[in-house]
């Protein structure tokens, strides 16, 4: 039954044209997806999760669409939610249905290459509820039904949770005992008090060291978690910019060797020619992310701030005019690609930095 809720959902997801307009809720139901025209239909890159419900990408969040937070007092459900959003994007490029919200936050259904859709994963696992004001009145209110209503009668994650807390609803009411006590012997009566008081101080003292220990696991994770995608943003910018300056040698190589053939006239001196001073790097990610510096410790944050200090942020050209003598012209040449030349160990070197910083737990 499980498997037949998914494919339906699925082939209903799938049937959207990727461009469509969202249909304007009916009857007054603001429930139904609103249309936003601002928005894009569709986002595909890859994503993390940072909360039970919430996936994270550069520069925006995605809340699922059609699910709420499971609530507990077992903190230990949030980060079960986690790790099974963990497992199932596992790397892949997440692909989101955009339902509204307002940039930077989104909400969206999203499934991922294996064609999990991940909202549908947290409920048939009782770990997020469906919101009912979402679903109402549309084509996924059953699937999304049917999937909550799995967990429930199979008692999975929150829906454990609510069984176990009927159970010992039914116990003994201790009140009239402690009653009884308190008027036969009122020394009695005080021990029992004062044992009643040191038990619950000592259980609230437990309970709220737990969800300490808890917010600390979490915040960690989460912190292990943007580290890693810092480091890979970086070092794909300046993996970049290596081939940039890769291909930018090559096109003044063969300049500089047009300039030495003797058998043609340099196309400078006849109509004039342009010489780029460096390669045209980016320094985007880095300069978006410099608060961020600190998750990768002194030493990285320093030799990465030093090696983009370093690179040029607006290009620079010079003219080569006809009447520039040739052997001036290949000077100038040689020092553009001199200069080139000796960004790249710079650029090996944070790349390699990068790497295994990457392979390595955050302290």
């Amino acid at each position: 039954m499980r498997y037949i809720v998914l494919l339906a959902f699925l082939a209903a997801f799938s049937i959207q044209p990727a461009f469509a307009q969202k249909t304007p809720a009916k009857n007054g139901d603001e429930s139904a997806p609103a249309a936003t025209s601002s928005l894009p239909d569709r986002i595909a890159r890859p994503m993390i999760a940072i909360d039970p419900v919430t996936l994270k990408a550069e520069g925006f969040e995605i809340r699922l669409w059609g699910i709420k937070p499971a609530s507990s007092s077992d903190s230990s459900l949030e980060l079960k939610a986690l790790d099974l959003l963990d497992d199932r994007i596992d790397g892949q490029v997440v692909n989101c249905k955009i339902e509204g919200g307002q940039l930077p936050v989104l909400s969206g259904r999203c499934v991922v290459q294996a064609s999990s859709d991940l909202a549908l994963e947290l409920l048939n696992n009782g770990l997020a509820v469906r919101d009912r004001r979402q679903t109402y009145n549309t084509p996924f209110a059953s699937a999304y039904g049917q999937a909550e209503e799995f967990a429930r009668l199979n008692k999975k994650g929150v829906w454990r949770y609510l069984a176990e807390g009927e159970k010992t609803q039914g116990g003994t009411d201790m009140s009239g005992l402690l009653t009884l006590a308190v008027i036969v012997s009122p020394l009695l009566g005080m021990l029992l008090v004062g044992g009643a008081l040191w038990f619950w101080l000592s259980r609230m003292s437990r309970a709220q060291q737990a969800d300490s220990d808890a917010a600390k696991r979490k915040e960690a994770i989460l912190q292990a978690r943007e580290r890693q995608v810092l480091l890979t943003t970086i070092e794909g910018e300046l993996v970049e910019n290596k081939n940039k300056t890769e291909a930018f040698l090559v096109i003044y190589g063969d300049m500089l060797r047009s300039l030495s053939d003797t058998n043609e006239v340099p196309k400078y001196q006849q109509v004039g020619d342009i010489v780029q001073k460096y390669p045209s790097f980016s320094k985007t990610v880095f300069e978006a992310n410099v608060n961020k510096l600190s998750l990768l410790g002194i030493k990285l944050a320093g030799q990465l701030s030093k090696l983009y200090a370093a690179i040029p942020k607006d290009q620079e050209y010079i003219n080569l005019e006809p009447g520039v003598p040739l052997e001036t012209a290949m000077q100038l040449v040689q020092k553009v690609m001199k200069d080139a030349e000796a960004m790249l160990p710079e650029f090996d070197t944070a790349i390699q930095a990068l790497q295994v910083a990457a392979q390595q737990k955050s302290d």
